[in-house]
This record gives C-alpha cells, sequence and structure tokens, in this order.
C-alpha cells in the first residue's frame, strides 16, 4: 500500500508527499515535513506506518494548537483513504494508492505555506562579496552621490547652512532687580516733590517781599 500526503490548500494545493517511512511533521528545519507558519509547533505531528505499511496513523507531538482529522482534534489516530488532515489553515488529503509512486512526483516546497524566518544571507554566503582574513568584506561597491544640478552654488549654500543666525536672548528681570528699580524710581520722585515744595516758598517769599 502506497500512502500520499496530498496538500489542499494554497499556494501548494494539489502537490503529493509520499509517506514511506515514518514522518514528523512541523517548523523545526529538521522535520521531515517542514510547515514554516506560525500556529505550527516545531514538532507538531508524526505520521506513523504499522502493519508492514498497510496501516497508517496520525499522532499528535503535544502542539500548541492542535491535529484535526476530518475537523476533530485527535491525539492518535488511524488514517483512511480520503481523510483529511488540517492545521488551521493548512489542509492535507490522505490517498491510499495501490500503484507505484512515480518517480516523477517530488516532495514539494512546503515552505511557502508561510515566509520563511531564514533571514538575509551571511557576507560568506553572498557570491558578489569576497571576505578578506579580517572578516572586512571587499569588492563591495560604493553608491555615487546625486548629482548636483545646474545653476546651484554648492559653496553659497554649504556657507548659508554653516552661519547660523545667532539672536539675543532678554534675560527675565528678577523680583529683586524690579524692587530696586522701584524703591529707586520712587526715592527720586519723593526728593523732586521735595524740591518742588522748596521752589513754591521761596516764591512766595519774594513776592511777599516786594
Amino acid at each position: 500500500m502506497n500512502w500520499k500526503l496530498v496538500a489542499k490548500s494554497e499556494p501548494i494545493e494539489g502537490q503529493a508527499i509520499l509517506i514511506d517511512r515514518d514522518m514528523v511533521i512541523g517548523r523545526h528545519q529538521q522535520a521531515d515535513v517542514v510547515l514554516q507558519a506560525g500556529h505550527v509547533s516545531r514538532r507538531h505531528a508524526a505520521l506513523l506506518l504499522k502493519a508492514d505499511g498497510q496501516e497508517l496513523w496520525i499522532q499528535d507531538l503535544q502542539s500548541s494548537n492542535g491535529t484535526f482529522v476530518n475537523g476533530v482534534q485527535i491525539a492518535e489516530q488511524q488514517l483512511f483513504d480520503g481523510d483529511e488532515i488540517n492545521f488551521e489553515a493548512i489542509r492535507f488529503q490522505i490517498v491510499a494508492d495501490a500503484l507505484a509512486f512515480t518517480d516523477d512526483q517530488t516532495a514539494p516546497d512546503l515552505e511557502k505555506v508561510a515566509p520563511s524566518d531564514a533571514g538575509m544571507p551571511t557576507l560568506e554566503e553572498r557570491s558578489d562579496v569576497t571576505v578578506k582574513q579580517d572578516g572586512m568584506p571587499s569588492d563591495v561597491g560604493v553608491p555615487k552621490p546625486a548629482p548636483i544640478p545646474e545653476g546651484v552654488d554648492v559653496s553659497k549654500t554649504t556657507q548659508a547652512k554653516s552661519e547660523p543666525t545667532i539672536e539675543a536672548i532678554k534675560q527675565p528681570q528678577s523680583r529683586v532687580e524690579k524692587a530696586q528699580a522701584d524703591s529707586k524710581n520712587a526715592k527720586v520722585g519723593f526728593m523732586s516733590l521735595i524740591v518742588l515744595v522748596i521752589l513754591i516758598v521761596l516764591a512766595g517769599f519774594f513776592f511777599l517781599g516786594q
């Protein structure tokens, strides 16, 4: 008996994997069927061949979000032709085929189910960069600066930017200084008043003496 795991969800719908041994399904790169999706555990479930390959079983490996067969969450269950397995949005169908599995049917790229978290290639993995012994890259192109438009005087522009306008900041008058100024003004006013009174008295004596 030949067992196949056929994808039923995009973008790998219709692609098949031959189940010819016990296989682990999960997000870990060392799993037999790698599903790069956030809701899939690192070791999510296992497909087990029993009775010399005549029986196929599925076992949940204590995953976070569970394994479902025909819409029902399971711990361990025997699978039959036409059964549907799903890990939330990722769905597969079990196909029992007595015919030999042809060589042109290869395993699909299951990492298309969700973006891979492999990250950017290192400098050593890039073919366009040579890494020297000190670990610094060489032969790395440096982008050229943008051309300066015609009619623009770079020297004037630079000078204008390099000479900022300095404005004097008016310091606020403190309460002590204000009190001193008010006292001084009061004294000046009082002295002026006394001088004015003296002048009036002198003027009166002058007119009375005539």
